[in-house]
């Protein structure tokens, strides 16, 4: 921790929520999602970065045709699925 850093203490809510305190949670957007995982008796979070559509385009090889519609939308229904069964 570098000396402009300070350690809060956090509780853990009936209902398993921790609020971050203000400094740390204004580092990033209400709506990012962070992966959580236990180590010990720590918790890490990593935000999770999901990429910009086109930074997805920019890294398709262009020797692969364009995706037909029809590929596009099966693509679409099988993330919505998995998704779901989250």
């Amino acid at each position: 921790m570098s000396s402009t850093q300070t350690a809060r203490i956090v509780e853990l809510s009936l209902d398993y929520q921790i609020t971050l305190p203000a400094e740390v949670a204004q580092k990033f957007r209400p709506a990012d999602r962070f992966f959580v995982w236990p180590q010990g008796d720590t918790l890490i979070l990593k935000r999770i970065t999901i990429p910009r559509v086109t930074e997805i385009v920019a890294m398709t090889p262009e020797t692969q045709p364009p995706l037909a519609l029809e590929e596009i939308d099966e693509i679409v229904h099988e993330v919505r699925r998995q998704r779901a069964g989250e």
